[in-house]
């Protein structure tokens, strides 16, 4: 890739994702016109995803995001090549949809309204670590950094699992009853009662498949040592 003189890129390799195939083949049409744009490779098929995208060397991906499995793809699509950059294509106007995305992995977002020429200038910035978005869009991620950090105090902030604890936790993020848990431990089930309510305690919720939830997003916290 090479700058284009006019804080473009030239030589991109573009892959359009979406399940609908007029939408995909329609919009990788519209970026083959561009000269700056070496390929624009339309993909409707979920599981040709990643091989399309290691396969071609690809620097650019548009994941439809109105289908309801874009997030989900854009998500794994992310995990299976963290470098490769992933931008939400059609995306609605609720400060929480581009939250979603950011958190899947998508690194830019084109408005669902926007035209073609706008998409251009929009993977141009995402090349070059950039987003652009509304007031109303900057204020709300400004507010869940914020949020995230509080909460990222608190949680460090809260009083540690002991290793018993940490153990039962992990059981339970597994789905496993009181009973099973302490079938399994060799201990009786009000003892692992205690644990669990100690666990909820310590973690700040309320209930067993909060704790879960918990350790499923953050397996850290049952970690010992």
């Amino acid at each position: 890739m090479l700058p284009d003189g006019k804080g473009g890129v030239l030589g991109l390799r573009i892959v359009v994702y979406s399940p609908v195939r007029l939408f995909c083949e329609g919009v990788a049409a519209c970026l083959e016109g561009d000269a700056t744009v070496e390929a624009a490779i339309c993909c409707h098929m979920a599981g040709d995803l990643v091989e399309t995208v290691t396969g071609f060397a690809i620097d650019v991906v548009l994941v439809d995001v109105a289908q309801q499995s874009g997030l989900a793809e854009g998500r794994a699509l992310a995990s299976a090549c963290p470098d490769v950059s992933i931008v939400a294509l059609a995306l609605g106007d609720a400060s929480a949809d581009v939250i979603d995305c950011a958190d899947a992995g998508f690194i830019s977002y084109v408005p669902r309204d926007a035209p073609i020429s706008q998409l251009r200038a929009i993977i141009d910035m995402a090349m070059r670590g950039e987003v652009q978005c509304g007031p109303k869009v900057s204020g709300a991620l400004l507010r869940e950094l914020r949020s995230r950090q509080r909460k990222a105090l608190e949680d460090q902030s809260s009083e540690p699992l002991t290793r018993r604890e940490c153990g039962v936790l992990r059981l339970v993020g597994r789905g496993l009853s009181n009973k099973e848990i302490a079938q399994q431990l060799g201990v009786s089930e009000a003892t692992i009662k205690n644990h669990v309510h100690g666990i909820l305690a310590k973690l700040r919720v309320r209930r067993r498949a909060q704790a879960a939830a918990r350790f499923r997003d953050q397996p850290w916290i049952a970690r010992i040592g």
